[in-house]
């Protein structure tokens, strides 16, 4: 019996940081957008190279193990070099994998690149590729024995199978941690329904948010999520208040800590990550706040989306060195 299965995406990585990189801003009435720059035509000589293993679904996965929870993870693998990197890192970390293996119609392992910005804020080009094509009866679901799926972003066919997944745990009992992307967001609460309306905890940023359900004050936003059928909703909001609503309808308000950021990327998955193991540990929503703030923290000091990922000892020794605010409405 797991505690958790994680099912998302896997990448091979590749940081890139140069110093001919530019930021510009497009301001209008509404909006200010942020872009990156290289000039065009230029052969840009390239200051450090960073090769990691990523994706929502090995993100999340590692830092559950890690935090001491007995971990499997469900994706869908090329038979390559990169995949057996993939392979040999999930190993290392103690994590099942209960994916599969093929190579479909030549589509191959997952690929990110991901650009560094002056201020720290990167912009990432995916490759999906054979993450789009995992197919619900590929999985042997007498291995599907644990007490939570954790669901990231998946596009095309994998979509349809964590769909079915849901379906799966609510006739077996398995309660579902969602987290979904920006790009899966973009096509509307219809489309995500059959998901959310099985979910328990619902993870969200402030743009998903209001790309699901509108710009309002924050207590309405996350009436209106948790209307769509989750327990618990969370909306994070990068350096900003973390704002929770929890099976109670008790409201939460999470002030992280101050802290230096290096890298951004794995953050997020952190953060849903841990909220997650505090509430699978039976430690309440205010203390899994506190978790999955210092270990995000912990992930935002540092290049790649796993190497600072904490232990769970180590978690609670920051927990208690670590000022972190909470507010709580009943």
């Amino acid at each position: 019996m797991y505690d958790v299965i994680t099912i998302g995406s896997n990448t091979t990585d590749v940081f890139v940081y140069t110093d001919k990189t530019r930021s510009f801003y497009i301001r209008t009435l509404n909006e200010e957008e942020h872009y990156i720059s290289y000039p065009v035509g230029s052969k840009l000589l390239i200051d450090k190279l960073d090769f990691y293993i990523g994706g929502g679904g090995t993100n999340t996965a590692v830092c559950l193990s890690r935090l001491g929870l007995k971990t499997g993870y469900i994706g869908k693998l090329a038979k390559n070099i990169r995949s057996m990197d993939i392979l040999e890192n999930l190993k290392k970390e103690k994590i099942d994998f209960l994916g599969v293996e093929d190579n479909y119609k030549n589509y191959r392992t997952g690929y990110s690149v991901i650009l560094d910005s002056l201020e720290k804020r990167r912009t990432v080009l995916v490759y999906k590729g054979i993450n789009d094509f995992l197919f619900y009866d590929e999985i042997d679901l007498k291995k599907i024995k644990t007490r939570w799926l954790c669901m990231t972003s998946m596009m095309g066919e994998s979509f349809k199978t964590m769909e079915k997944l849901s379906r799966y745990a609510v006739k077996n009992n398995i309660k579902i941690l969602f987290n979904p992307s920006n790009y899966l967001c973009e096509k509307g609460v219809d489309f995500l329904n059959e998901i959310i309306k099985n979910t328990t905890i619902l993870v969200l940023n402030e743009e998903e948010a209001d790309i699901l359900v509108g710009k309002k004050r924050k207590s309405n936003k996350l009436r209106s999520l948790k209307e769509l059928g989750p327990g618990i909703v969370i909306i994070t909001d990068g350096a900003g208040p973390v704002h929770c609503m929890d099976d109670k309808n008790r409201r939460f308000i999470l002030y992280p800590p101050n802290v230096r950021v290096v890298e951004t990327t794995g953050a997020g998955d952190s953060f849903a990550a841990s909220f997650l193991a505090g509430i699978i540990k039976n430690k309440g929503v205010g203390y899994a706040l506190k978790l999955a703030a210092v270990n995000s923290k912990s992930v935002l000091q540092y290049r790649g989306a796993k190497e600072k990922l904490l232990t769970y000892e180590q978690a609670e020794k920051e927990v208690l060195k670590t000022e972190v605010k909470i507010e709580r409405t009943d």
